[in-house]
This record gives structure tokens, sequence and C-alpha cells, in this order.
């Protein structure tokens, strides 16, 4: 989902990151608050004046929205959680967790944390705005403007729609009353499906009722909430099924190799077409100089393929990212859709020892499934997978 954002800062081991949906959000709220509300709202300014307070406010928005990111992250950093980084995007933020809370308390401190960082903002801008505003017109639109928008940001967020801050709360009290994860992710992803259904339903009568933006926007929110909280389940299952297993368990051993020379179209007619592989290791006398992939090949025009060798467009080994044997499933599954990977070398003490891809994993999750395992009995107490808080 984040794919393609770019970092910007690091902030207490936080890497700060934007999406390039990010900058479609700030330049229509840029938009509608010089055109729209502060126009509305205060009839004497220049239009110079207005775009200059609408693109402030705007740009201000969303730094209260990294502090209301960075709240979660900082707790969740206290209670040892790894939070990696924290990415900006069309619907404000999200902090990504290197795992899930262990216990019910830890989720509730780190999910509660977001709003009640917004409320506090909200009430210390209002404060300002009253007490400044007086001395600067333009100043004390900006200040009330970031306190309602972060009491409605505060209410909004702790509304029981899984996977906002009020669906982990929820969760989090279920998880606490039932003593199981499993069942507690199952009962907030279900009232989260109903919150976006309800949203998209307010959104669908507001559009006929003439405002199309509006309405639109809330279709838009609900159908981004129902699509995470069918997320969640499903991230629920493929927990279960890849929780138990490694790396190790994984990886092909048989992985194909070519010698650094071969040339491209030896590579292409032989492995990729003829075996259906989508990454060779070009290898020497048994050690490994780097792999190559379809993606590699295509940078080079098919009339060269027969006179490049592998080796020349190959990623060297000092450049391909790997993973340990003893790495998790869940997290292996995870990178290679972060990084649009279809494929990760397994290392042993240094050594490559496999080859794990994103094809073996889906087959053995559909061969789970088909077996009826998609509901394992395992650790409900301690969930581990990667996690993203709004």
């Amino acid at each position: 989902m984040f794919g393609g954002s770019f970092r910007v800062a690091r902030l207490f081991g936080i890497d700060i990151e934007i999406h390039p949906s990010w900058l479609l959000i700030i330049a229509f709220l840029s938009y509608s608050l010089s055109e729209g509300l502060f126009p509305a709202r205060y009839n004497d300014w220049s239009t110079g004046t207005y775009w200059a307070v609408g693109t402030a406010s705007a740009f201000l928005l969303f730094f209260t929205v990294l502090l209301h990111e960075l709240a979660h992250a900082l707790v969740a950093k206290r209670r040892g959680l790894p939070v990696p980084r924290i990415t900006l995007f069309i619907f404000g933020g999200v902090s990504h967790l290197a795992r899930q809370p262990s216990s019910a308390g830890e989720e509730f401190q780190i999910a509660a944390a977001g709003p009640a960082t917004s409320f506090v903002i909200a009430a210390l801008t209002g404060a300002a705005g009253l007490l400044l505003g007086s001395l600067n017109q333009q100043l004390e639109a900006i200040l009330f403007y970031l306190a309602a928008v972060n009491a409605l940001l505060g209410v909004f967020n702790m509304l029981p729609g899984f996977p906002l801050d009020g669906g982990r709360v929820l969760r989090s009290i279920a998880w606490k009353r039932s003593g199981s994860f499993r069942k507690a992710t199952r009962t907030a992803a279900g009232v989260g499906e109903l919150f976006g259904y309800t949203l998209l339903g307010i959104g669908f009568f507001i559009l006929l009722g003439g405002f199309l933006l509006d309405g639109l926007w809330l279709m838009f929110i609900g159908w981004f909430l129902l699509g995470a909280a069918r997320g969640e389940a499903s991230n629920l299952q493929l927990e279960g099924v890849l929780r138990r297993l490694t790396a190790r368990d994984l990886m092909r051993t048989d992985f194909p190799t070519v010698v650094p020379g071969m040339p491209l179209s030896a590579v292409v007619d032989d492995y990729m077409v003829g075996h259906g592989e989508r990454a060779v290791m070009v290898a020497n006398g048994g050690a490994v100089l780097g792999i190559l992939t379809v993606s590699d090949v295509r940078r080079v025009p098919r009339a060269e393929w027969a006179h490049t060798p592998a080796q020349a467009v190959m990623t060297p080994r000092e450049r391909v990212i790997t993973v340990e044997a003893s790495t998790p499933a869940v997290e292996i599954l995870t990178m290679l859709g972060e990084k649009a990977l279809n494929q990760v070398p397994v290392l042993e003490d240094g050594r490559m020892v496999g080859l794990v891809t994103r094809r073996e994993i889906l087959e053995r999750l559909q061969l789970a499934e088909s077996l009826g395992e998609n509901n394992p009995a395992v650790d409900e107490e301690r969930p581990a997978a990667p996690t993203a808080i709004p």
C-alpha cells in the first residue's frame, strides 16, 4: 500500500516518509482553504494572503498529524516495540510497528496515545487562538483551524472502526476480556467493516443531497476503512499459517545458478521462459556473485540479449537484500510486499543456503487453506506480525 514512499527526515530513530498521495491531499487542502474556508470567514484579505494562510494551515495540519503518529511510535518504543518508520499519506499518517503489541494493556496505551495527543493539540491551539488571535487575524485563523481539525481528528480516531485507534482500543478491551488476541481481532475487524459500510451509506446519501465532494470523500474514507478491516482479518489468517514457519522451512535449496558469462538470451530461454524462474543466482566456482531477475533483464533491449553476459546486468551480492534462515515467514512476506520483491536469498553463517520466493509462500498458504488450516491452534496471547497504526 505504501510502496513508493520516500524518506524526508529521521526523528527519535524513526524514518519519516511521505507517500505520493500526500502531495495530492496537501494540494487539495491548500486550495480548499485558500479559495473556500478562509474567504468565507474573512472577507478583507488579499488573494496572496488567503493562499499563504491556507497553505501554511495545510502543512501545519500534517505536522500535527505527525505529532499524533509520533505519540503512537514513542509509546510503542518505550514498551520495547521497534518502530522503523512513519508514513504520511492521503488519509493522514500511519506508524509501522515491527510486531503486534504483546498484551491488551500494551495495545491500549499505544492506540490511545494518538487521540490523546490530538486533543492536547486542539486544546493548546484553541487557547493560543483566544490569547493571541487579537494580535493578528491570520494567526487567529490558523490556530482556530488547527484546534477544530485536531478535535475532530481525535474524535474520529476514537470511533470503533478498525483499524482506527478506537478500533484498536476496542480490540484491547475485547482481548482483555476474552484472553484471545485472535477472537478480539475478529470482533474489532467485524465492527470495523460495519463502520466502513456505514460511512459508505452516509456518504452516498450526502452525495444524493447535492454535496458531491463531501459525499465522495466520505465514501472514499468508508471504502478505505472497509478494505483495511478486511485486510486485518485476512492478515490474522495469514499469520496463523505462517507464524510457525521460518525462511528455512520455505526456502528452495535447489535454486538455479548460471555462470557470469552466460548470455541473457540463454538465461531467458533455459531458465526464465523454459522453467518459469523469475530469478537465477550468478555464481563462479560456488561463490555467489549476485542475482539476475526478470527486472534486471528488462532493462536491456531484446536485441542485445545475445551479446550481454549475466554478470553485466545482475544485482551484485553486496546490494542484494537477504534474510537469515531463522527469519519468520511473516516478516519475509511483509518485506517482499514493502520492497516489491519476488524473491529473497537466505543466508546462514554468511553463506547463501536457499531462496524464498513469493510463489512458494503463496502456494503454502493455498495448501493450508485447502486443508482447512486457516485457523490453527497457535499461541493467542503473543501476536508477532508487523502492524500499522493510523
